[in-house]
């Protein structure tokens, strides 16, 4: 087991200094870098590991590679709080799904290649973060790495086209059949009600937010109840881009500061 812990934090820490010399490329340091790759849509993964914290905050992108709202704008709600950052694309559009290009091929090896930047690293605390699609990568990877929060606004619970029809949402219909039929969906995490209590290895916790008049939304939302360490937030106003509306409002900022402001020891 030590052999094997080690060898991921070997794995981890050469994947980061394969990612910052990326980053690192041109003038202006890290942090300018790391504004370049954010803008930048076909690149898969973005990364700021410069702080002295032992906070990582991993934020998924969904459909549209963003976390509804533009990378840097979601980003600068963390300005000012000391943290690692994290930002993952889904190039292929397909729920993680298909991997990512470079770092894997399917849904797991996603899980593998963030669990190697998390070894190499000091993290002590782990947030994930992801809108709709990203919502929904962010549960089960938050899962799958024994994340200590996942922050949700209006993800799907459910990769699974006939329990996203019996639930009304035909939102991805073309998308998703699309994906469905590559035959490429891990049977074990097409619905996150079943996969979330099945693989959950540390006291993970997940807040999902959403608007309770966007149907769709309410009913992914719902169909989570009951499963340990998760807690719903209803907005009474507010669209499928919650998040957005949560910035405009101070709402993001305030949520994001709760959840990284704070340092303390993971349990796995």
């Amino acid at each position: 087991m030590r052999k094997r812990a080690g060898q991921v934090r070997r794995r981890g820490r050469r994947l980061v200094r394969r990612l910052k010399r990326l980053a690192a490329s041109g003038d202006g340091g890290a942090a300018t870098g790391f504004q370049r790759e954010l803008e930048d849509g076909e690149l898969p993964l973005s990364l700021d590991m410069d702080s002295d914290s032992r906070t990582l905050l991993i934020a998924l992108g969904g459909i549209g590679r963003n976390v509804s709202m533009p990378p840097f704008e979601f980003f600068k709600a963390t300005g000012g709080i000391p943290c690692k950052r994290l930002f993952v694309r889904d190039v292929n559009q397909a729920w993680y799904q298909m991997g990512l290009p470079g770092y894997g091929t399917s849904f797991t090896s996603v899980s593998d290649t963030l669990r190697e930047l998390v070894a190499g690293h000091d993290v002590d605390r782990l947030v994930l973060a992801g809108a709709s699609a990203g919502g929904y990568a962010a549960m089960a990877f938050g899962t799958l790495l024994g994340a200590d929060l996942v922050l949700c606004f209006a993800p799907q619970s459910t990769v699974d086209l006939d329990e996203l029809h019996a639930i009304g949402d035909h939102r991805y219909d073309e998308r998703l059949g699309e994906v469905t039929a590559a035959g490429v969906i891990d049977p074990d995490w097409i619905d996150l009600r079943a996969a979330l209590p099945a693989h959950r290895v540390a006291n993970t916790r997940y807040h999902v937010y959403f608007a309770d008049r966007v149907r769709p939304d309410r009913l992914h939302a719902e169909r989570l109840t009951g499963v340990e360490g998760m807690r719903l937030y209803r907005f009474g106003r507010g669209n499928h881009n919650i998040a957005r509306m949560m910035r405009e409002t101070g709402a993001l900022d305030k949520v994001l500061q709760r959840a990284l402001g704070a340092s303390r020891q993971r349990t796995v």
